[in-house]
Order: structure tokens, then sequence, then C-alpha cells
């Protein structure tokens, strides 16, 4: 890890802040100490660890490290979310012990803060299991070990710890998936920054944490594409950089972002199973698909029946050989082009045809600003569209109908498709239904059109 990384900063250093007040490291790590003595004394072995403010969380985090105990971290802060993953628990660590009645529960506020101030890391070998849903919708237990984490936090560190500079990380994602925990509490902790304990739900949270200092927004698809008017956000001279994960942002909103408030995201690629893989940031149409590996990974294409799927080696992935993407890629010299997920190849009127590759082309409709394109069984076999439209396509809309719309959006694609490829069923929505990690999950497209089944 580069020396900045190294400094976890002076005792008195801000470490966190929140509506409370602030928190400084030697009052952090007094946490940590104090939480580690009270789970070395419980039996259990396999924790949940589900707090909503960030810094009891790494406080969390880091004390059932120190005493040996394995962290299980559910893909939504609930007690249902703990039942329906089926990761077998032992005790619940967490800041709202009244929401986990039934639970051994030991609530995070509940230990007495050591008043020793010394940093006490977790052992390399600290087990972690994250559970993600992926585009499904179903839980996915991704196991890894604190050492994968620390060895991403230098990778961001040396890629981007110079432009951040003393930036306080403010973050509208949570921080129980990957990108969360990476972005908004390790990587501030382990390299001397400060960061916010809540999450920022709306731009006017992230203008008002620019007023302390310059900050860096750890944010993601569903947010962007979502601000009405930028003059809610911080001033661009406060903000070092913007972060977004979790889906790719699409071009509309990536200009949109560079053009109206002078920041283009820094889109980071990757998943909870590999870690961070490449980034990109718009600098015009012309680049916009090109992806740029982060330093220390190596990749790869292998042919498969669907094209070239991308595979990746790093010591952040769950494996130590070469582990597969679900994405298909070309090199293109200067940067990976990502052509859409390998399983959106599907056999559809005894035809292979790529749902990422047809979403593209969607797109390229001067009305339409997003996209998603699924196969609906039935009595028959169909391609369902649900589409965002821009102000003009909302007009049309309106005043047309959605047959008319419907017809100008079939038209458009029978330019690059036969006519029984292109899509029969369409839906237009105002927001793509997304997660809190603005991915897009397959069952809730499919309820869209439970009306015509």
């Amino acid at each position: 890890m580069s020396a900045r990384a190294l400094d976890l900063g002076a005792d008195d250093r801000i470490l966190a802040l929140s509506d409370h007040g602030t928190l400084d490291r030697a009052a952090f790590w007094g946490r940590v100490q104090a939480l580690s003595a009270a789970i070395a004394g419980h039996p259990a072995r396999r924790w949940a660890l589900v707090c909503e403010d960030s810094a009891w969380f790494g406080a969390g985090l880091f004390a059932l490290g120190s005493a040996g105990r394995t962290v299980v971290l559910p893909q939504a802060p609930q007690a249902g979310s703990l039942v329906a993953s089926g990761a077998g628990i032992d005790a619940v660590l967490t800041d709202r012990p009244e929401s986990f009645a039934g639970f051994n529960v030991l609530p995070a506020a509940g230990s007495t803060a050591s008043v020793s101030s010394s940093p006490r890391l977790p052992d390399d070998r600290m087990q972690l299991e994250f559970y993600t849903s992926g585009s499904t919708g179903a839980a996915k237990c991704v196991p890894k070990a604190f050492a994968q984490l620390r060895l991403e936090v230098e990778a961001l560190e040396r890629q981007w710890g110079a432009l951040l500079g003393n930036a306080v990380m403010a973050g509208t994602v949570p921080h129980y998936h990957l990108y969360g925990v990476l972005f908004r509490v390790l990587w501030p902790v382990l390299s001397g920054r400060t960061f916010l304990a809540s999450m920022c739900m709306q731009p006017a949270a992230l203008r008002a944490a620019a007023v302390r200092g310059d900050c860096a927004i750890v944010s993601s698809p569903a947010f962007l594409s979502r601000i009405a008017d930028y003059a809610d956000l911080p001033p661009p001279a406060r903000v070092r950089a913007v972060f977004s994960s979790g889906a790719p942002l699409s071009d509309a909103a990536a200009q949109r972002l560079k053009e109206k408030w002078g920041h283009a995201a820094i889109e980071v690629y990757g998943s909870t199973e590999t870690g961070g893989i490449a980034w990109r940031a718009w600098s015009g149409p012309e680049h916009r698909s090109l992806w740029h590996t982060i330093e220390g990974v190596a990749t790869e294409l292998r042919e498969e029946a669907a094209g070239e799927r991308l595979w990746v080696k790093s010591g952040c992935t769950w494996s130590q050989d070469w582990a597969p993407t679900g994405d298909l890629a070309r090199n293109r010299g200067d940067g990976l082009e990502l052509l859409g997920r390998a399983d959106d190849v599907v056999k559809f009127e005894d035809k292979r045809v790529s749902l990422s590759e047809m979403r593209s082309r969607l797109l390229a409709h001067p009305w339409v600003t997003d996209a998603r394109l699924l196969l609906l069984e039935g009595r028959r076999t169909v391609i369902g569209a649900v589409v965002m439209l821009d102000v003009e396509g909302r007009t049309a809309l309106q005043a047309s109908g959605k047959v008319a719309v419907n017809g100008n959006l079939r038209e458009w694609m029978r330019k690059h498709y036969e006519a029984l490829l292109v899509p029969r069923k369409w839906r237009y929505v105002d927001a793509l239904p997304d997660n809190d990690m603005g991915k897009i999950e397959l069952a809730r497209l499919q309820r869209l059109f439970e009306a015509d089944t």
C-alpha cells in the first residue's frame, strides 16, 4: 500500500461525521476494542453485521475480525433478509436491536468504549460472506477474506488517492454491499480520510457535506440518473471525484453530468465475485464504450458459443486462478469494449439474438433514454421491452398514444432485425425497476407484463 494508504491518521483526526456530531479516530478504535472484548466472551462464531450507521458498521467489522469471527453481510438490512439468505447465523451485531427480535443480538452501542486508541486491524484470513442478488433477485453467498478487501483498497488508493486528497467520502449507496464496504468505509479508514456515517438520500445532503470541505461522492446509476436539478448538488469546485458502480451509467446520464454539472462520473466495473476490474469516464461518444483495467488486474478473452467471454485474474477474485465474468467483451487496443451479458444471448425463433445488443440498438432511437429487454414465456414466447422516454417521446406518447409510439419504435428496430425478432410487448416507465445498487432485477421487469399472461 502507498505511504498515504498506510496512514491511518492521527488520533484526533476526524474519522466520521454524522447528525450526532463527529467521531475521531481514537474514539473509533476505542469502539473497536470494546466490541472485540464483548464478542470474545460470546460463544457465537457466525455473526450477521447489520448497522445503519456506517461508523458503527466499520467498528463492528474490525471488532469481529479481531475476535476471529465470520462476518455475514445480508443483501438487505432487515431481519427478513437474514432469514431468506439461509446463512445460518449464530448472532447479530447491530445498532438497531429492536429490529431483530427473536435473534441472539449484541447491541453495537452496548459496550463501554475503551480509552485505548490503538488501531486493531483484522487478520488477513478474516472471513466475510457477502450475500448478493445479481440480476435474479435470489440470494447468493460470495465468500471473501479480509486480505482481498485490503488489496482492493490498496489498488483504489494507487489509482485515485492523489485525486481525492483529503476529500470527505459521501455516499448515496448502502454500505452492506462490496462497493459500499470498500468505498464508503474501508478506503477512508485505511487511508486516513473522513467519511459520512449516514447515506445521502437526496442531492441536498451531498451539498451539505461539501460545506465542510472538498468531498468525493460514492454513488450509483440509480441516483445519478434521477437528478432533476444540478443546482441541488455540491458546487463542482468542491467535488474531487464522483464514483458510480453497480450497473452501467447510460450515455445520456453520463453526458448530462459532464455538461450540466462539470463532472464526469468514474464508473467502476466489477462484481462481488471478482472485485473491481476496470473503469471509464465520459469523454465523448466515440470513446464511451471503452474500459481501462485497474492496476493489478489481468484480463483475457475466451471464445464461447455466445462470443468472447471476459476472464480476470487478481488478488481480489474468489479464485486464485483465472475467474470468468458474466460479460462478453472485445479488446479494442486502448481499452475493453463490453458487449453485454453472456446469458443475454438467447435462442429465439431458432435464431440466436443478443438482448444487450438489441438494447443498444433501441437506445440509439432519439426518444429512448434507457431500456431493458427480456424473453416473456407464455402461450407464445415473445420479446418484451421496458422503455424510458425523453421529453419528446413522452409528448408523443401523450399526444398519439401507446399504439403509435409502439409502431415508431418497432419500425426503428426493423432497420436492424427481421420482423419476428422485433419486441412485441412494450411498457413505458418513468424509471426502471432497480434495486438500491442500480441493478435491474429480472423478476421486477417480468411483473410489468403480468397482466398480459
